[in-house]
């Protein structure tokens, strides 16, 4: 089966890597081609969007350092794309739009399905690119920009989104435009956990897990609101949007998927450590530098200085959130 894109000189209907038209050789530069040359974060005019070229790595350490024997972090994930390639077959063409580091193309790749990792950050592709290391065929990594997806209408089967409509100011045109690349009765698929029962003694470590995590977090923003420290944050209402263009969702679940993880409080004071937050790119790295030590500061003294290493437990089923295109 030919696939095909846009190319991004003179828009026409192309296979990779070079335009049949106007004979344009689309970028390909480590493992990633590069449909678009965009910022990754851009604050003016009427498309603003955010990605994390600033962020990368930080943004899930756990995942960027599994490899695809230890992939401790994509189960979830792992299991939906599990469910697609058995309700809608292999022999399908998947978009992962906002694919990041890769967690759900990679999984999909794995179960032979021609996948696009789309993503405006070239920086979280990368680190896709080392931890698919090549053995994928079916996996394209595609620099892109959700408002114009480079791809020729209704030539997509399955679109995957997941935690990224909120990224842009304007999410009419993104879902506008995932609309535009489906098949008719083409589905826009999100992937998401299913929180399951916990024993009483999980329960109750968890309790207290997430007061210590609460404490420290609240303490650490409010150190950062006390120096006025910029936030780049677009408030949207992409449900509504969403039903424009697709029909309502049902949730599809993973049948006999459960999946227990053990964290450590480390994993998840990261990203304050390092500022990986989408709402604190513009934040100068000194200012995130001095929050973080004052918080650590403050944590080691109220909760001893093996704080980052008190656990929680969570356990949690995978489901899936399945819109069909109006078409």
């Amino acid at each position: 089966m030919e696939h095909y894109y846009l190319c991004p000189k003179c828009r026409s209907k192309t296979l990779l890597p070079k335009c049949n038209i106007c004979g344009y050789e689309i970028p390909y530069i480590n493992s990633i081609y590069r449909f678009c040359n965009d910022v990754s974060i851009n604050l003016e005019g009427d498309k603003q969007y955010v990605g994390y070229d600033n962020i990368g790595d930080d943004f899930d350490p756990a995942v960027a350092c599994c490899d695809e024997k230890n992939d401790e972090r994509s189960g979830v994930y792992a299991a939906c794309a599990d469910v697609i390639a058995k309700k809608y077959g292999t022999e399908i063409s998947v978009l992962d739009l906002g694919a990041g580091l890769g967690a759900a193309s990679i999984p999909l790749a794995k179960n032979g399905i021609y996948t696009i990792a789309a993503d405006i950050s070239a920086v979280m592709l990368s680190t896709a690119a080392k931890r698919a290391n090549g053995r994928y065929d079916n996996l394209i990594l595609a620099e892109m920009n959700a408002y114009d997806i480079m791809l020729p209408d209704e030539s997509i089967d399955v679109v995957v989104e997941i935690d990224m409509l909120h990224l842009v100011n304007e999410p009419e045109p993104v879902v506008k435009e995932i609309s535009r690349v489906l098949k008719p009765g083409g589905k826009l698929i999100r992937f998401a956990s299913l929180p399951l029962a916990l024993s009483k003694e999980e329960t109750e470590q968890n309790e207290y897990f997430n007061k210590v995590l609460s404490d420290i977090r609240d303490h650490y923003f409010h150190y950062l609101e006390s120096h006025h420290y910029p936030i780049v944050a677009f408030h949207v209402d992409y449900q509504t949007v969403l039903l424009q263009y697709f029909k309502s969702p049902y949730n599809q679940l993973a049948q006999g998927f459960e999946e227990k993880i053990n964290e450590k409080m480390r994993i998840k004071t990261h990203r304050m450590k390092t500022g990986a937050y989408s709402f604190l790119q513009r934040t100068p790295k000194e200012l995130i530098d001095a929050a973080w030590k004052d918080t650590d500061g403050y944590a080691r003294e109220k909760y001893g200085d093996d704080y980052a290493e008190i656990q929680d437990f969570s356990r949690c089923g995978a489901v899936l959130d399945v819109y069909t295109v109006k078409k």
